[in-house]
């Protein structure tokens, strides 16, 4: 931090409370929210360490394996707690003193001896052990299991469906409040404003808790502002809400806020979370998801439209096989199944079917987290430990997703790649494509006859200038000779060498037949260097007599391969014969070929027709040259592609066997298609699957008797707009997961959701005209003694604003918010994206781009300080909630970081640039970025910073700066 700001601020500190508290530290250790590492799960253990265990330790390090390698047993909690001969495998907390994480590091013994694990196996090891190493698994060992045979599994499916999260959906009438002890000042039309508070209010009256007043107008607005469109409110929106802060003004305010289009942009990237959207692979190989930002857009919009919440979940799973009415809709179609697509995969594992079951597992937990709220990748290995999910469960809907087509050929050895998809365009945009296409293609053909008979009348005329050339192969050869490429210049397909061997006794002999008499030029093609002998025994047979002579083979006199021999006088009734040899020689001797040129060749000795076929075929390649490159010039935009699922050919539809312990290749019994048992109220088998069956399951997924989807999404909804969920693991429904506040509220919402259409809207509408979310976030004691977690919503949770709306709201107190959507963020990059150059980090985090932050790239690997900073989306997970902290470090961010400087910079000459007066620029300020009015303490700190002083811009930028470090900017009340 600047010495001038810090020196400036920490002695207003104690005026500025709400401002400086994230800035200087004072309480930011506070925690917002019960944000748990990935690491510290059961989840994390069942999808990262227990398969890793399974593949690579249990052959010699379990009950099943034939013999105990340093009697230490990995496969259950306590084993691994116990240890072998060296003592405990593992030491929770303590990564370092952990034997086992010494061991998959090659530092003290190599495990597992088949070859290094991959660094980010390691990773997920030390996390695993950091976080306190969670093993649910119990001491005794897994029943054997042998090919072709499954354990019996003791999941009783019956009792299972009257778990909370499997009942059928239930309706029940709202309670009938007492008004007279459930609020404080509040009126009862503002108490109970619809079936919401009735549910919430009848929960308080019984926990004789009184429920906060609502916060000030100024607050709620604030509030809905950005839960709805991610954004400050205008001054101009403050000023119609504050004079007239009615429930019919809200009302309008609501449905004007949900029909902007920003609101897609808010909404899309809650859901982004959940599709973990990147635009990189990530992992070993970050390849470039150029055509992700298609789903990105496709998912905003849907949003902005409202599309039903079914269709948008069965677009996601099986768009591409759904009947379409238009282009239009049948390009929507196509692009959601990219959702399928977005995990990062192990592109470059050699083991393919090893890698295709992987990415089917990632398909299949994805499914089980987004729409279910479960864990289904824990039943790959062995029947869910917690949830009735059994392993043939798991491979009913692995046949499903093995069916369908994620991963295509080979970008470079050995690395996948994936199916791209053409998009529907108009006829007129795919005629002009293809009679563009056609056009060069035509123009090509044409150059490329142009070229070869150009090159054959060139031949011709250098045969005329260029004599009777002998290569290398036509030669006689006498010794060890041995044939070369390595120099770059030679005749023919290479040429030959002594290998500085045999000196004395390797000869090679170019003998032709010359077309007349006379004189000719002789020159030998040979490789100059310091390594070649110099003085190579040369003998020529002339119509005078043998000629001997020596040449120098370190360098030639005609480069950069020939060397003139000088001019002999020639029969063509004898042989011409040049005879080199390593007689002599003091290093390698080098032959290519020998050329005698007739002493009187010149052009006029050159055929007159194919020197003017010469001219014209060159003018035929400029012109033809030049056409082709006027068209590439006007060519159209390429058809668009998807990065789309697709079928598999029939053949490779299929059901699929079940993998024992998760490997892939020991298999049991063949499991059919379908789904989960214990939320299927009939048969949970495909009977006659169309296709992979995802047209199956997208129809089960979407079936309004489904007892977790809408549950699952409707809490989604409540968890943004009200701090929490009414089930508070918004990813987890399972028995591991928190059990709802609020059961019969989750059901009667999901209900009229169902009923209502699907639709986001209406939902989001109900909650925010709540009484329930316009109460303020005040502290009560009394309250806080009966609901110290706040499950009963007496208050709204202080909440901490979204990386991403920190960033735009900074942009819009700048001046600087682009509001364009910003297509192909990834146009400039290659096909991995670690292979372009050093320079390109900056266009990777955005850099001084100034769009919405949901249109920046999402690099996996190179995801932007601010942002990873205020807890953004981990795009290597599923985050349905995402972990919420204050801490130091976050406002030693937003102080340093060049690019939020310069933003407070361009703020600043907003500010001064104003013919206002001081006490206006500082309300502006205010108004524009905490959408409050300056308070007296805030106007004694602004002019102790010398903000009065005339258009001080260097202070204001400052001052601004600091703002943007407070945790007032950063939270909502």
């Amino acid at each position: 931090m600047p010495d001038s700001l810090f020196s400036r601020l920490a002695p207003a500190a104690r005026s500025w409370p709400h401002v400086l508290v994230g800035m200087i530290g004072v309480v930011a250790m506070t925690s917002l929210a019960d944000g748990r590492e990935p690491a510290g799960t059961v989840e994390f253990f069942e999808n990262r360490i227990r398969p890793v265990l399974i593949e690579h330790c249990f052959k010699c390090h379990s009950s099943d394996a034939e013999e105990i390698g340093g009697a230490l047993w990995l496969d259950s909690a306590d084993a691994m707690l116990q240890g072998g001969d060296s003592g405990p495998a593992i030491q929770p907390g303590d990564v370092d003193a952990s034997l086992l994480i010494s061991a998959i590091r090659y530092e003290s013994s190599e495990m597992p001896p088949t070859g290094k694990l991959p660094e980010q196996v390691i990773a997920d090891f030390e996390a695993w052990v950091a976080s306190g190493a969670i093993d649910p698994r119990k001491r005794e060992a897994a029943p054997t299991q042998t090919r072709g045979e499954m354990a019996p599994t003791d999941i009783d499916l019956e009792s299972a469906r009257e778990f909370w999260a499997f009942k059928p959906l239930q309706t029940t009438m709202p309670p009938v409040a007492d008004l007279s002890s459930a609020h404080g000042d509040a009126s009862d039309e503002q108490a109970v404003a619809g079936p919401i508070d009735a549910y919430l209010l009848d929960r308080l009256r019984q926990a004789n808790t009184v429920p906060n007043s609502d916060a000030s107008p100024s607050v709620r607005l604030r509030r809905l502002t950005f839960d709805l469109i991610g954004l400050p409110p205008s001054i101009e929106l403050q000023d119609r809400w504050l004079a007239d802060p009615s429930p019919e003004n809200w009302r309008e305010i609501v449905d004007m806020l949900l029909a902007s289009p920003q609101f897609g942009e808010h909404w899309g990237r809650h859901w982004l979370d959940v599709a973990r959207y990147a635009d990189s692979n990530g992992s070993d190989f970050n390849a470039t998801f150029h055509d992700a930002w298609r789903y990105r857009d496709y998912v905003i919009d849907s949003f902005n439209r409202d599309r039903p919440f079914d269709e948008f979940v069965a677009q996601q799973v099986a768009g591409d096989l759904m009947s379409a009415s238009n282009d239009q809709q049948r390009y929507d179609q196509i692009v959601a199944t990219t959702f399928l697509m977005l995990g990062t995969k192990m592109l470059s594992e050699r083991d393919k079917p090893k890698l295709e079951m992987d990415v089917v597992d990632e398909q299949i937990d994805t499914i089980g987290r987004a729409f279910l709220g479960l864990t289904l990748g824990c039943a790959r290995c062995h029947d869910h430990k917690f949830d009735p999910i059994p392993t043939t469960d798991y491979y009913a809907l692995a046949g499903i997703f093995r069916s369908t087509r994620s991963l295509q050929g080979e970008s470079q050895k050995y690395v996948s790649t994936w199916p791209k998809t053409t998009l529907p365009v108009s006829d007129e945009v795919r005629t002009a494509f293809q009679e563009h296409e056609q056009a060069l293609k035509r123009l090509r053909t044409a150059l490329k006859e142009a070229e070869t008979s150009l090159k054959t009348a060139q031949g011709s005329v250098q045969s005329s200038l260029d004599g009777v050339i002998v290569d290398d192969v036509n030669a006689k050869k006498v010794g060890n000779w041995v044939e070369s490429t390595f120099y770059k210049h030679f005749i023919g397909k290479g040429y030959v060498h002594d290998n500085n061997s045999d000196r004395g006794k390797s000869s090679i002999v170019f003998s032709t037949r010359l077309p007349t008499d006379g004189t000719y030029e002789v020159r030998l093609s040979h490789s100059p260097g310091d390594s070649r002998s110099s003085r190579v025994a040369i003998k020529i047979a002339t119509a005078q007599g043998d000629v001997e002579l020596q040449l120098d083979g370190r360098k030639n006199t005609l480069p950069p391969m020939w060397s003139s021999l000088g001019k002999f006088a020639f029969s063509k009734s004898h042989d011409a014969v040049v005879t080199i040899s390593n007689r002599d020689s003091d290093g390698y001797v080098i032959a290519d070929a020998v050329q005698f040129i007739a002493e009187d060749a010149n052009t006029a000795n050159v055929d007159t027709y194919s020197q003017e076929l010469v001219v014209k075929l060159s003018g035929q390649v400029a012109e033809l040259t030049s056409r082709i490159k006027h068209l590439e010039s006007q060519a159209p935009a390429p058809l668009p592609t998807a990065m789309a699922v697709a079928e598999h050919s029939k053949e490779k539809i299929a059901d699929c066997a079940v993998c024992i312990r998760g490997e892939y290749n020991n298999l049991g019994p063949i499991v059919p298609r379908g789904f989960l048992q214990v939320c299927s109220g009939g048969s949970a088998t495909i009977s006659s699957p169309q296709g992979s069956g995802r047209l199956e399951l997208a129809a089960w997924l979407t079936d309004p008797d489904h007892p977790l989807v809408s549950r699952v999404i409707v809490n989604r909804v409540w968890m943004h707009l009200m701090g929490e969920g009414i089930v508070r693991t918004v990813d987890n429904f399972g028995s591991r997961g928190e059990r709802p506040s609020h059961p019969e509220l989750l059901d009667a919402m999901a209900v009229r959701f169902v009923r209502g259409g699907w639709q986001f809207k209406p939902l989001i509408c109900e909650i925010v005209c709540s009484s329930a979310y316009a109460r303020s976030s005040d502290y009560s004691a009394e309250s806080v003694s009966a609901d110290p977690e706040n499950r009963l919503w007496w208050r709204m949770p202080r909440r901490r604003i979204e990386a991403e709306s920190v960033r735009d709201t900074m942009l819009v107190v700048a001046g600087r918010l682009d509001s364009r959507a910003m297509a192909e963020p990834m146009k400039s990059f290659g096909v991995l994206v670690s292979g372009n150059s050093a320079s390109d980090s900056a266009s990777v985090d955005g850099g001084p781009l100034g769009n919405r932050s949901i249109y920046q790239s999402v690099v996996r690997g190179y995801i932007p300080p601010l942002m990873t900073m205020l807890d953004a989306a981990d795009p290597d997970l599923i985050v349905g909630r995402r972990p919420t902290t204050n801490v130091p470090s976050q406002a030693l961010v937003l102080v340093n970081s060049p690019e939020i400087r310069e933003w407070a910079t361009a703020a600043a000459t907003r500010a001064t640039n104003h013919t206002m007066a001081f006490d206006e620029r500082l309300r502006w300020l205010y108004r524009t970025s905490l959408q409050r009015e300056p308070s007296e303490r805030d106007i004694e700190l602004a002019e102790s910073f010398g903000l009065t002083q005339p258009n001080d811009e260097a202070n204001w930028a400052e001052f601004i700066t600091a703002l943007f470090a407070s945790t007032e900017f950063r939270l909502l009340d």
